[in-house]
């Protein structure tokens, strides 16, 4: 005969009395060990002694002992086997110090990350495309940790969407639009761009769109229309807009542009310090918008993280210093 009671069904005992249903050692509170005992059971395994425990935790060895018995006793398994040598695991103590270490060590990362969303240092891991990353973030980047000087940054190279929940990243600077699932997006500033090459390359020294008919066009295989557009938009015709070689990164096509190899379509940011030391000039005198801008985006979980919102403030004003900088290059 049973009893409901709620969502557990009671058996009776054979002798009459009660005693509850079995439940999964993860539901019963009763049945987990305590971190004390944890740390316990696993420095006696690390030193093979409730004595040298017992220092390090700074306790009695009966403590130890103890902590170690309750494990014992909730689970009915033996973890070490007493010799007069000391203490050597058994088969299933061995399993629980590799899972108990692995568990009290995730316990401690993860506290120390909860910690960083109130303490004075806090993490902040964002992504950004390379050339991105190498050309514009990297060199601006000092001023954003001098005015923060309590977060640790990383900065890893990344192309195209991808999940934030299956990574630790907390947010990334995205070329494209502002279409990115279930994330939070803040815009940065347009793309502009204008060719540009080595001034030594232009002949005659006139710097204007008509020597890009005969100059070799280095092309970027993920923008592979990007000269035709560019060509249309200022109205002018180009025989073979697309002929030229390829180069799947800015920074690559940059390096051969400098090295002689042709003129390369940019957004000036980009290159502004090549532009400013003369090391490039500008073959046209207005930069043509192209169809995508730069963003900011981030999981809506990390809004409040404070990490984040001191990054979204900091970039946003650094677009704006970028877009006057290069309005200043084409003031005549």
């Amino acid at each position: 005969m049973t009893q409901s009671h709620g969502d557990d069904v009671v058996p009776e005992s054979s002798a009459g009395g009660r005693k509850p249903a079995h439940r999964d050692a993860v539901e019963r509170e009763s049945n987990l060990p305590t971190i004390a005992a944890l740390r316990a059971f696993v420095l006696s395994a690390q030193y093979r002694n409730f004595s040298r425990a017992a220092d390090e935790l700074e306790i009695t060895q009966s403590g130890v002992s103890r902590a170690v018995r309750s494990i014992e006793d909730a689970t009915g398994a033996l973890l070490f086997e007493r010799t007069g040598h000391g203490l050597v695991l058994t088969e299933p103590g061995a399993l629980y110090l590799t899972e108990a270490t692995e568990i009290l060590s995730n316990l401690g990362a993860a506290t120390l990350r909860l910690s960083t969303f109130q303490s004075g240092s806090e993490r902040l891991h964002i992504a950004t495309l390379p050339s991105l990353g190498s050309r514009w973030l990297a060199p601006r980047i000092g001023r954003f940790l001098n005015a923060n000087p309590t977060i640790e940054l990383t900065v890893t190279a990344s192309i195209g969407q991808f999940s934030f929940e299956a990574s630790d990243v907390d947010a990334a600077i995205h070329y494209g639009t502002d279409a990115w699932p279930d994330s939070q997006s803040e815009f940065l500033m347009d793309e502009v761009l204008i060719p540009v090459c080595r001034p030594d390359l232009i002949v005659g020294g006139k710097a204007d769109p008509s020597a890009l008919l005969g100059m070799r066009l280095i092309q970027h295989s993920h923008r592979p229309t990007a000269w035709r557009e560019w060509f249309r938009e200022i109205g002018m015709s180009h025989p073979n807009p697309t002929a030229g070689p390829v180069f799947e990164q800015y920074q690559m096509g940059i390096e051969a542009a400098l090295a002689g190899l042709g003129t390369i379509l940019m957004p000036p940011f980009m290159v502004l310090e090549e532009l400013t030391s003369g090391r490039f000039v500008p073959l046209h005198d207005v930069p043509v918008r192209s169809p995508w801008s730069y963003f900011l985006i981030y999981p809506r979980t990390k809004r409040s993280k404070v990490a984040v919102q001191k990054m979204r403030s900091w970039l946003r004003a650094e677009a704006k210093r970028t877009v006057e900088q290069t309005a200043r290059i084409f003031v005549k």
